[in-house]
């Protein structure tokens, strides 16, 4: 087909040229409108030129743009939310770091008291039972309890005699488990760590499936600590990492094996 020069190319092209820069979109050139000569098309190429142009106008003229900004607003609206809330949740979340931080510095401090190493400030609180008087008439939970309420009142004699006498009458009660720890740390707190020792081992053969049985093994290797088995010591603390890693006898087991390292 021979190629003419048509008169409405110009003005057409300006039409289409204001059309794509007002709405963003990039429509194909033909080719032939990169040449240096006059600007010329085919017939056919003319009538798809119209056909886009008439295209872009029904675009235009139909909504579908506006319809598509206003989907934009909505979803930058929507961004906006999400992003208020995930600031919501980071503050919380440090929220609830610095509480458990607080909670494992007081489980510190309260397992710092059991131990001992503030009983030289502490005055016993609760006033101790004659060597030779027997448990209160009471049942084993109650027996366990008013010995538990000597120890924690710092008053270890009275709670060890009390907490032996518990052994003797309940050597396999629902409490027993935790009675006989309880007797080790007394002793432990007293400072008879030879005795405290023997208790807490006798926790993990008696009751090794108790709860307590994972806390004799830490006090264990505290107690060899003091007495200066460094190699038991070790051995004990050690063997806490492995069977309970990422816990706070885990932690606790890290700290005093640093004090092993510093000595």
């Amino acid at each position: 087909m021979p190629v003419l020069q048509h008169p409405r190319l110009g003005a057409l092209s300006r039409r289409i040229a204001g059309l794509l820069l007002g709405i963003g979109l990039l429509v194909p050139v033909p080719a032939v409108w990169a040449q240096s000569n006059p600007p010329v098309a085919t017939q056919h190429q003319l009538q798809m030129l119209e056909m886009r142009v008439e295209r872009v106008e029904r675009l235009l003229d139909s909504g579908v743009l506006t319809d598509m900004l206003r989907n934009v607003d909505a979803l930058q609206s929507e961004v906006r939310q999400l992003r208020g809330q995930v600031e919501q949740l980071e503050n919380e979340l440090r929220n609830v770091r610095a509480r458990q931080r607080d909670q494992f510095r007081n489980l510190d401090e309260r397992i710092g008291l059991v131990e001992g190493d503030l009983a030289a400030d502490r005055v016993p609180t609760a006033e101790a039972l004659p060597v030779d008087e027997p448990l209160p008439d009471a049942d084993e939970q109650e027996s366990y309890e008013t010995a538990f309420n000597q120890l924690m009142g710092g008053d270890y004699e009275a709670a060890i005699r009390l907490l032996e006498r518990f052994m003797e009458r309940y050597p396999d009660g629902v409490y027993s488990a935790n009675a006989l720890y309880w007797l080790a740390e007394a002793k432990y707190a007293r400072g008879d760590y030879e005795a405290a020792l023997i208790d807490f081992e006798a926790v993990r053969n008696r009751f090794p499936d108790s709860e307590k049985a994972a806390d004799a093994l830490l006090k264990i290797g505290y107690a060899h600590f003091e007495l200066g088995n460094t190699d038991d010591a070790r051995a004990a603390l050690e063997q806490v990492l492995e069977d309970h890693p990422g816990t706070t006898l885990s932690r606790l087991a890290q700290d005093r094996l640093r004090r092993l390292d510093g000595q």
